[in-house]
Order: C-alpha cells, then sequence, then structure tokens
C-alpha cells in the first residue's frame, strides 16, 4: 500500500484525521450541471438503530428466545446467530432486522478481505432476526424503493466503500460515526441508469431469498424421515450429556460419542449405511499448505478462506498463485466444502457443509476447508442431511483437539447416513438446482448494479 496526499476542498472540523477523507469523496460533493449529490442522511429516515448499543446477552432456548446476529452472521448465506432473551435489549424494536434495511458492519479492521464497512442489504434470510451493536442500520421510508436501492449499490463500489471507511475513530478497533456516515455524499445519475441499477438489486435480493427457501424445501425431505425427527430430539437437549457406550472405542475423547446424545448410537444401529458408503476415502482430504502473498489483479488468484466459504457475498482476498497441485488448492468439481476447524457450539461454522459450484473453478480454497466428493449421485442427499440439525451434531461428534478443534476423517468416514428413495433424492437435486442457480444470478445481479455505478456513473463526477 502507498501513502497519497490531496488537498481538500473544505475541511471537516470535526474530522481531523487523515484517514476521514479520500479524495473521491471531495469531488463528488460538487454538483454535476443539474445533477447535485444528495447525502445519506438525506436519504435515510434512521441511521444507527441499534449500533453502539451495550447489552449483557442472556441465551435460552430457541423457542424462548430470539436471534441475534453477529457481523459476520449478517453477511452469512445462512444466518443463524445465537438465541437471546429478547428483554435483555434495552430498546429490542431498534436492534430487529427490516426486509430492505442496509446494514453496514461497523466496527473492525480495514485490511482488505475485513467486514469493516461492507453493506449487506437485508432480505428474508435475515428479517425477523436481531442485530448487536456493531452493525449500523440505515432504513429507507419507504423500503425497498430507487433512494434505497441506489444508495446500497454505491456504498458497496470502491468508493463507496473508501466514503464509509472514512468515518471511522479509533485505532485498536475503529468504528464508524453516524454523523459522518450521513454526510457521505451520493451521486446520481439520469433515470434510465438508477432504473437499471435498482431492478438489479431487487433482482439479487429476491435470488437470494429464492436460495434460502430451496435450501430449506431440499433439507425438509431428510428432516421429515421418522427416524431423523427422533434423533433431533436426543442431539438437542441443552446441557452437559452423558451416553452408555457399547461399541468399539477408536477414540477416548468423550465429545465423540456424548455430543450428539443418544442419536449416533440410535441411528448406528437403525441406518445400515455409512458415510463412506457414498464418498470414498480418497475422496476426503484438506487442502495444501499454501503461502499467502498480496497482489493486485490482473495478477494472482482470489483466495476464499474458512469464513468467505460460508458467505453469501464473499470477500476473498488476492494472492500470488501458491505453488502446488490443483486439487489441493481449487474447489474439486462435484464437492462438498466442510469447515474443517474452528469452535463447537451452536452458531458455529464448523462442520457446515457448503456447495463447491458457488466459487469460481479458478480460486483458491482456503487448506483448512475439507474438501468431500461424493458419489454424483448421492451427493444431493448427502448434503442435505449432513446440514440439517442432526447431521451438523454427528458431524461435530468427530471433532478432536481442544481450543481449535478438527475434524477425525475416519469417524467422519464412520457416521450413519439414511437411505433415501429415488422420488425424495428427485425432489432434494431439484430443489438444489433451483438454489444454486437463485443464489449464482443474484450474486451476477448484485455485482452488475455496482459494475453499473462504478463504470457509468462515477467517472463523470470524479473526471
Amino acid at each position: 500500500m502507498t501513502g497519497e496526499a490531496f488537498i481538500v476542498a473544505v475541511p471537516n472540523v470535526s474530522a481531523l484525521r487523515a484517514l476521514n477523507y479520500t479524495p473521491g469523496i471531495d469531488k463528488l460533493r460538487r454538483p454535476r450541471g443539474k445533477l447535485k449529490p444528495t447525502r445519506v442522511g438525506a436519504l435515510a429516515a434512521n441511521i444507527g438503530g441499534s449500533f453502539g448499543s451495550v447489552f449483557t446477552r442472556i441465551d435460552c432456548e430457541t423457542s424462548l428466545g430470539v436471534p441475534l446476529y453477529s457481523q459476520t452472521d449478517t453477511f452469512a448465506a445462512e444466518p443463524e446467530g445465537r438465541t437471546i432473551r429478547r428483554d435483555a435489549m434495552p430498546r429490542p424494536d431498534q436492534h430487529r432486522v427490516h426486509r430492505w434495511q442496509i446494514l453496514i458492519a461497523a466496527a473492525g479492521q480495514m485490511a482488505e478481505g475485513n467486514l469493516f464497512g461492507q453493506s449487506i442489504i437485508a432480505d428474508a434470510r435475515l428479517t425477523g432476526g436481531y442485530c448487536g451493536p456493531d452493525t449500523l442500520a440505515l432504513t429507507f421510508d419507504p423500503a425497498g424503493g430507487d433512494e434505497n436501492l441506489w444508495t446500497y449499490a454505491f456504498l458497496n463500489t470502491q468508493l463507496g466503500l473508501q466514503a464509509v471507511r472514512a468515518c471511522a475513530y479509533g485505532t485498536s478497533i475503529p468504528r464508524l460515526r453516524p454523523d459522518l456516515i450521513a454526510d457521505i455524499p451520493v451521486p446520481t445519475a439520469e433515470p434510465a441508469l438508477r432504473s437499471r441499477v435498482c431492478s438489479a438489486v431487487r433482482k439479487a435480493v429476491e435470488g437470494r431469498e429464492t436460495y434460502l427457501r430451496e435450501i430449506k424445501a431440499a433439507r425438509d425431505v431428510v428432516e421429515r424421515l421418522p427416524d431423523m425427527q427422533k434423533a433431533r430430539a436426543m442431539c438437542s437437549r441443552p446441557g452437559a450429556r452423558s451416553v452408555w457406550w457399547e461399541g468399539a472405542l477408536p477414540t477416548m475423547t468423550a465429545r465423540s460419542y456424548a455430543y450428539a446424545g443418544e442419536a449416533l448410537s440410535f441411528l448406528r444401529g437403525r441406518w445400515t449405511a455409512r458415510l463412506r458408503d457414498a464418498v470414498a476415502p480418497t475422496n476426503v482430504f484438506r487442502g495444501g499448505r499454501i503461502t499467502r502473498v498480496p497482489c493486485e489483479r490482473p495478477h494472482g488468484v482470489d483466495l476464499y478462506s474458512q469464513r468467505d466459504v460460508f458467505m453469501i457475498r464473499p470477500l476473498p482476498q488476492r494472492v500470488v498463485r501458491p505453488r502446488g497441485e490443483d486439487a489441493l488448492l481449487l474447489p474439486p468439481t462435484g464437492a462438498l466444502l466442510m469447515a474443517g476447524v474452528g469452535q463447537v457450539g451452536p452458531g458455529m461454522l464448523f462442520g457446515r457443509p457448503e456447495l463447491a459450484e458457488f466459487f469460481p473453478p479458478h480460486a483458491a480454497i482456503t487448506e483448512v476447508i475439507l474438501r468431500i466428493v461424493p458419489r454424483s449421485e448421492q451427493r444431493a442427499a448427502l448434503y442435505a442431511f449432513l446440514s440439517t440439525h442432526v447431521g451438523q451434531a454427528l458431524v461435530r461428534s468427530t471433532a478432536f483437539g481442544t481450543s481449535i478443534p478438527g475434524i477425525r476423517q475416519d469417524l467422519l468416514l464412520d457416521l450413519p447416513i439414511p437411505s433415501v428413495s429415488k422420488r425424495d433424492t428427485a425432489a432434494i437435486e431439484t430443489s438444489l438446482a433451483l438454489a444454486t442457480s437463485a443464489r449464482v444470478s443474484a450474486s451476477a445481479a448484485e455485482a452488475e448494479a455496482i459494475r453499473i455505478i462504478e463504470d457509468e456513473v462515477l467517472p463523470a463526477w470524479l473526471a
């Protein structure tokens, strides 16, 4: 990164740090003919919401509380969060997420690939959940109107991100100043351009909602199996667990047997199929260790971290292409990508599966991701099962280690899996195909909205 110097036409006396300026934003404040910029504060009906509201999180059972989304959760493909008591929040209504709100990651670090300053628009995946104090929400009236969608697309341009990060204060963990956010100038454009951008953002929101709906439909096919319903009750009981185990002991780690409660023993007795029947042992592997040397386009490759693999809009780092075999670096065709390390608990990524087709075939995937390449005819049903609550409990029962557990592949391959009928398999495959198409189309639509502003709107303003 190189330093830069520039002249500011009108210094802001309430923000005299160099960090709080960027030359592009200073240019946006000037009218361009008949077009005049509008401040975020004039467009949004409310700025802040739950931002900065400190409270004690009181965890409780799902049926008794509400989901609290961290910054990472708001950007997740399938937000989960942690369940807390609603009355633990001083002003819960201000924390509640509404469709079309723009949610900004308002605390963190500024390096490439970090969430700080990034924006996501709330769709049905997030609606009904609650944001923590590190998320700054922009609410518009009317919600989902052109001003709402246009502002979102602009804030996701490179210049928009710089403008948001220029509103930071603090050193170790910078945070955003709502008053400076309100002062960000938003460029305007001809109605035809605005219409194209807003239509693309709407398509992205609707596509992501379709994605989640179809993913859940695929999962529900497996969840409806009678044995799955009994097993879910067994592995959903809160608190410490102890189980009576009568089988062999390939490991002395109690968690490998007790984490899933009686579900592991119950399903081993009910189902004869094992994961190794759907996946050859040689088709379960982690990537090779790689060196991360930053670079800029067009050089290098995008490197997806474990967090990126499970984000609705990943933020990969650009690095020099690591040396090594493509099979250990690139996402294998037809693979399931599983979070191979992490913490064992609700809302954690550890053990979650994802479909490889959501990532470019020439992108690099971090070595901690477990690559699972199942037989093609069993892939859809296996993904649906492993992503259920029961499947996650079984996978996490294979953990070893303490601070940062990993997955024991021999125990993973020995997990019981259900036999799914051809009819149910076809239903799962149909839903996954619709989900995949919707998510890919949504990502393309959002990228197009951002591109239009960067390539067809901003050049005239920055000239």
